[in-house]
């Protein structure tokens, strides 16, 4: 959970949307609440809240299909910890009992609402809920979500656990050959080895069912992938099964990393990329939410069922380009797709997927004369440039080497890998005490710093 002060990332709810415009600059206002997502009906609040993990949901009380105590019991099951405060024209005595009887924090009336002082009270509500968690986690080591604990180091050589924020990362170019599965693969590797989430457990997928590349890049064997791959999930009933059922149908990868990867049965690739397969992506990560803190996805080198999941789910989706026109090309195309236009006004709202995506600039071949200019890159995608992974030979040594290690891994302090933990500590804060011996302050949630200033 965030540290009191931190942003309050809120998704707001109404069938009016001039309502939720008006109010949105006004809440913002407050240093610390962020508007991260909008929803005219209570089941894309619920989506939103739980998909971009969200710290509050503000709701007009009736909506065209729930009310807001229904939406406040979904939470309680669906994303524990996201804080519901109702707005409503109609306040009496026993709705607000019913409204705090299910766990909403306040009951606001909609004449005369003021922005100003809903951000207040609900800056204090979330606050006071970190202050109390932390206390609870100083005692008891509290982990959350059934995830394993992260260490907070005490002293030199002693952590105490304490939990986080689920994370899930996927990376993403419908152009093959940038770089995904490298940068997959070493991401998870280094939040694992961080001493600070050493004791996290992590997951790591491969949805690329044309590549499968996880697979070989962890050196797993033949005869794992066939018998435990994304396929072998499809007749399992999520409900039945248990924690150890889950660590079974995984691979043991490298630093204690679950890996699931991809079929190498072309035909039952094929199989997965298909529209009826988006059903069986959705159970798997549902089931994985449930028991790792840390989920990285290989992404596919397309627009499929597969990687429409893990959009869906993802709480960062990177972007992998690199400098050349190609791959660019192909993020921009993805992105123009999502965009909102008023070409067509019944297209869907994917804005809130938007918000989750930022560009890795990946050079993963030496440099050219032709390479384009980091500034060139975010301007054609029009998404920032979150990260720069410079060209090192460590990552072809990684591939030919003995001993199972990752390019993060044999040269610790080299450039790539001191890249790659700076960017999974922008992601999640696993490096919050700098990275290697570059003397570079760590930076926590630059997602988050990004999205309070955009």
């Amino acid at each position: 959970m965030k540290q009191e002060g931190a942003p309050i990332n809120v998704v707001l709810a109404s069938v009016d949307s001039d309502f939720m415009m008006d109010i949105t600059q006004d809440l913002q206002a407050h240093p610390q609440i962020k508007v991260i997502g909008f929803a005219s009906n209570g089941e894309a609040a619920i989506e939103r809240a739980t998909k971009m993990a969200a710290d509050v949901v503000l709701t007009e009380y009736s909506l065209t299909d729930i009310t807001g105590t229904e939406i406040a019991k979904r939470l309680a099951e669906d994303s524990p910890g996201t804080q519901v405060f109702v707005i409503t024209d109609n306040i009496t005595g026993q709705l607000v009992q019913s409204c705090k009887a299910v766990g909403i924090k306040e009951v606001f009336p909609k004449t005369g609402f003021s922005p100003k002082e809903a951000a207040n009270r609900i800056a204090a509500e979330v606050d006071n809920a970190r202050r109390e968690w932390s206390e609870i986690v100083k005692k008891h080591g509290a982990v959350e979500k059934g995830t394993g604990p992260m260490g907070v180091q005490k002293t030199k050589t002693e952590y105490i656990a304490r939990p986080i924020t689920q994370t899930i990362v996927m990376t993403h170019n419908t152009k093959g050959g940038v770089g995904k599965s490298t940068i997959a693969v070493n991401l998870a590797t280094a939040i694992k080895i961080s001493p600070y989430f050493s004791g996290q457990r992590v997951a790591l997928v491969d949805f690329d069912c044309g590549g499968a590349n996880v697979g070989t890049l962890c050196n797993i064997s033949d005869n794992d992938c066939y018998n435990r791959n994304l396929a072998t999930w499809e007749y399992v009933r999520e409900e039945e099964l248990t924690p150890g059922d889950v660590d079974d149908m995984m691979i043991d990868g490298p630093n204690g990393i679950k890996i699931l990867p991809a079929p190498l049965n072309q035909k039952v690739a094929e199989d997965i990329n298909q529209d009826t397969s988006a059903e069986l992506c959705n159970k798997i990560l549902r089931v994985l939410r449930k028991y790792f803190g840390i989920i990285v996805i290989d992404g596919a080198p397309n627009l499929s069922p597969t990687t429409d999941a893990a959009m869906e789910h993802s709480t960062h989706i990177l972007l992998i380009a690199n400098p050349e026109g190609q791959s660019v090309k192909q993020l921009a195309r993805t992105v123009n797709l999502l965009r909102p236009t008023p070409d067509y006004p019944d297209k869907p709202d994917m804005t809130y997927i938007l918000r989750k995506m930022r560009i890795v600039l990946n050079h993963a071949q030496g440099e050219s004369k032709w390479d384009l200019k980091p500034d060139e890159i975010a301007t054609t995608v029009g998404i920032p440039i979150f990260a720069e992974i410079p060209h090192d030979e460590v990552v072809k040594k990684a591939l030919h080497s003995e001993g199972n290690k990752q390019a993060v891994e044999l040269e610790p302090d080299g450039p790539f890998a001191v890249a790659i933990k700076r960017l999974a500590n922008d992601i999640c804060g696993a490096y919050p005490n700098g990275i290697g011996n570059t003397g570079t302050n760590g930076k926590k949630g630059l997602f988050k710093k990004l999205l309070r200033k955009g």
